[in-house]
């Protein structure tokens, strides 16, 4: 093997852990860096690329199963953040606005995902939560601000944040979560509802 033919291999490994670093860490840097992330992870991806093609021209066995090795690790690390290792979906209900979407999801096992998208940045914010009748309560912090507070009411086909002085629910444009899925078997508050749909 020429000294030329020795960094091919070595190369692939590091352009392929380079790739596979910049996968596995794209929600934080997607966060951080906007779509300004998919440069360094279409760099090393397609360097990886390139580096693997020629060690299969040239029957590198080293090369090739470095390679197969990155490919793996990609594709385990797609499968384990994939739902069949999550708890199954309970509720899932989404507050939008002109600009911006927060994702509420629950999950069987107590956890809880807010996915809170805009058109410059995505945050996620995840924890555990408990359900008492109608309550959603937070164990961990739901949001990076007082904009999610740490106990909502599920009233119908709606999550609601606040109320008014007089009790009555908070159902102006973009202050509550219109629900999409629903599988809790919680009682609905008939007091409630029949106010939420006086407020509409």
């Amino acid at each position: 093997m020429t000294k030329k033919t020795y960094y091919i291999p070595v190369l692939t490994l590091i352009l392929g852990l380079l790739f596979w670093a910049t996968y596995f860490f794209s929600d934080f840097l997607f966060e951080k860096l906007w779509i300004i992330y998919l440069l360094p992870l279409i760099g090393f991806g397609l360097g990886f690329f390139i580096f693997f093609v020629l060690t299969i021209v040239q029957k590198d066995k080293k090369g090739i199963l470095i390679g197969v090795f990155i490919i793996g690790a990609v594709a385990l690390t797609e499968f384990l953040g994939s739902e069949v290792f999550k708890s199954k979906k309970i509720l899932e209900a989404t507050l939008m606005d002109d600009r911006s979407a927060i994702r509420l999801t629950l999950r069987e096992d107590n956890k809880f995902e807010i996915v809170s998208e805009t058109i410059a940045s995505t945050q996620i914010f995840k924890g555990q939560y408990m359900l008492v009748n109608n309550k959603i309560i937070f164990k961990d912090r739901p949001y990076d601000n007082n904009f999610i507070p740490d106990t909502l009411t599920i009233i119908g086909n709606k999550i609601i944040r606040h109320f008014d002085k007089s009790g009555r629910p908070i159902t102006q444009f973009a202050t509550y979560f219109d629900i999409n899925k629903n599988e809790i078997k919680q009682p609905a508050n008939d007091n409630n509802n029949g106010r939420i749909k006086n407020a509409l």
